[in-house]
């Protein structure tokens, strides 16, 4: 054993690494320079504890001495082992009054001393080595911090940049159905002042016409009843049977009234243009809001077709709102389209008007009798771009629109729905907008 310990020494005395050699009961025979630093002992007191027969790990002790000694392993295996990462364990040898060697001040950190431990039996002996890889280890373990920060930051930069792209995509939606919308009011009240003249002209002769006919009837009628020469009187009553004088008086009084009632309808229609499309440039003005949905309804009755029943449940004396008359229109205008769309054949949409808060608010509740809308649906159905409809028949911008109008006055969209019992909108809006509603759009969502 003496000329392979002489050996060893030989091997061991240069090396940088600590190392140590033992017995099989883990005595230090042996140990270099490098081992001498680790142990934070002095020269001459760590030959007395060696000389006294210490064991290895009453001087450097290792999380692994108690339950996983590597140099005993080692002589069971028949093989040189290592193990990666080993951490010194934060304590003084047992039995020194000392405060113990560097490499357990140094273990008492918050990271502590870590090695690589290698170990292998030579005949009786164990030869053990220990490489302070401390730096390394906290440098890996600073790199793998920083990484992981690294990612963070790109995942939350992908992340914002992609709030970002959405927000953009969201403002340029909200500019362009402005903008379509100003066109389109622009457009409309053109439309509404080109029809009224000739409708006017329509609507004031036709009272004129209708007295012109009665008129003319009359004289017929006097010439009728005058005394005529019998070949006059048989002219007279051979035009008035063709031309089916009793039939002509009586469609000639019809043609009149559906003249007259059209000309009203129509006059009523560009009126409700006219108002549809006020209000576009963000002015606040006093509106009547019944009359605003009473508007609305006459405007998408070709969507009612007569199958739909409207029933209105309206007060009187209803105080008129401060808000942005045109926006507020388009908010009901999106709702009631959307209740007429969702039933299939018959059906009835109420409409509930309501003062509430002491008179300090409004509120509008719309219900159809369509199948409903699904939990799944309902929790995306102000989301921009969302839409059940088919493909060129919606933008999905309608609700997303409304609910962000009715929050830039300040007011509340809330909606409930079950499977197959329709659907219920309801808007509570201040009697008294802010300025903030003259923006109309503001941006942004919320749930219900």
């Amino acid at each position: 054993m003496s000329e392979v310990l002489e050996q060893v020494k030989q091997v061991l005395e240069g090396s940088v690494d600590a190392a140590v050699v033992l017995d099989k009961s883990r005595r230090i025979l042996y140990y270099n320079r490098a081992y001498e630093v680790l142990s934070g002992l002095r020269g001459r007191q760590l030959r007395q504890k060696v000389e006294a027969g210490v064991h290895c790990y009453e001087i450097f002790p290792l999380e692994i001495c108690e339950n996983q000694c590597l140099g005993c392993k080692a002589v069971e295996a028949r093989r040189a082992l290592r193990m990666d990462e080993i951490r010194a364990i934060p304590r003084a040898p047992e039995g020194d009054d000392s405060a113990g060697p560097p490499s357990a001040e140094r273990a008492s950190g918050e990271e502590g001393m870590t090695f690589i431990v290698a170990a292998v039996s030579l005949d009786d002996l164990i030869v053990e080595t220990y490489r302070d890889v401390t730096a390394d280890v906290r440098i890996q373990r600073r790199l793998k911090v920083l990484l992981e920060s690294e990612r963070k930051a790109k995942a939350s930069l992908a992340e914002k940049v992609r709030e970002a792209t959405e927000e953009l995509r969201q403002a340029q939606a909200v500019l362009v159905h402005q903008e379509k919308m100003s066109s389109l009011g622009r457009l409309v009240a053109g439309i509404a002042h080109e029809l009224n003249n000739p409708i006017n002209f329509v609507y004031g002769n036709v009272d004129f016409l209708g007295q012109y006919m009665e008129d003319l009837l009359t004289l017929v009628q006097l010439i009728d009843e005058s005394p005529l020469p019998p070949p006059l009187r048989e002219r007279f009553d051979d035009m008035k049977e063709q031309i089916e004088y009793e039939f002509l008086v009586d469609d000639s009084r019809k043609l009149i009234r559906s003249i007259r009632s059209g000309a009203e309808r129509t006059a009523e229609i560009v009126q409700d243009l006219k108002t549809f499309s006020r209000g576009g440039g963000g002015e606040l003005q006093e509106t009547d809001i019944a009359a605003g949905i009473e508007t609305t309804l006459n405007l998408i009755a070709p969507l009612l077709k007569n199958r739909v029943e409207v029933r209105r449940h309206i007060p009187e004396n209803l105080p008129r709102l401060f808000c942005n008359a045109g926006h507020i229109n388009q908010v009901f205008m999106n709702i009631l389209t959307n209740a007429a769309q969702a039933i299939d054949g018959e059906g009835t949409i109420d409409v509930v008007i309501e003062c509430i808060d002491d008179g300090d608010a409004i509120r509008v509740s719309i219900t159809d009798s369509g199948p409903g809308i699904s939990a799944g649906v309902m929790e995306k159905i102000t989301d921009p771009f969302f839409t059940t409809k088919e493909v060129g028949e919606g933008t999905g911008l309608g609700l997303w629109i409304t609910e962000n109008i009715v929050r830039a006055h300040e007011g509340r969209l809330s909606w409930f729905s079950e499977r197959g019992q329709g659907a219920t909108f309801t808007v509570v809006l201040p009697v008294h907008a802010p300025d903030t509603a003259r923006l109309g759009i503001t941006g942004g969502q919320t749930k219900s």
